[in-house]
């Protein structure tokens, strides 16, 4: 009975991740990797617990925010204050304590975030999907 529902489950998945896809207004993403660097060419990998991040967000481009859905972190909503289309990717900038941008991958799902600030750099990679 399971094997038999499963191609159904799939395709139903399949057409409402498709129609999501088309309005792309809302991601969830999970961050996974994280770098920090210095000026002097040094870097480091960190957890994402290190830097105080969140492992869930929820990327929000209709109200443009950023926000946590990791319990374990609080933090209020961070505000996205430039959205840009591109050939394969959506590029997000703002600023909180560093200036940041996010890549996100259209049809990869891949994030890659970059923050700067004096003399050091990060750089976090995740994943997204339209929920």
């Amino acid at each position: 009975m399971i094997r038999k529902s499963l191609p159904c489950v799939l395709l139903f998945l399949f057409f409402a991740v498709s129609a999501g896809a088309a309005e792309d207004i809302a991601r969830l993403c999970a961050l996974t990797k994280a770098y920090e660097c210095t000026a002097g060419g040094e870097c480091a990998e960190l957890t994402i617990e290190e830097m105080a991040l969140p492992r869930f967000v929820r990327i929000d481009l209709d109200k443009r925010s950023i926000i946590s859905l990791d319990s374990k972190v609080k933090r209020d909503d961070t505000k996205i204050t430039q959205i840009k289309e591109l050939e394969g990717i959506t590029v997000l900038q703002g600023v909180e304590q560093l200036g940041w941008s996010i890549a996100l991958g259209k049809e990869s799902g891949s994030l890659t975030l970059s923050a700067a600030g004096d003399g050091h750099g990060f750089i976090v990679f995740g994943s997204c999907m339209n929920p």
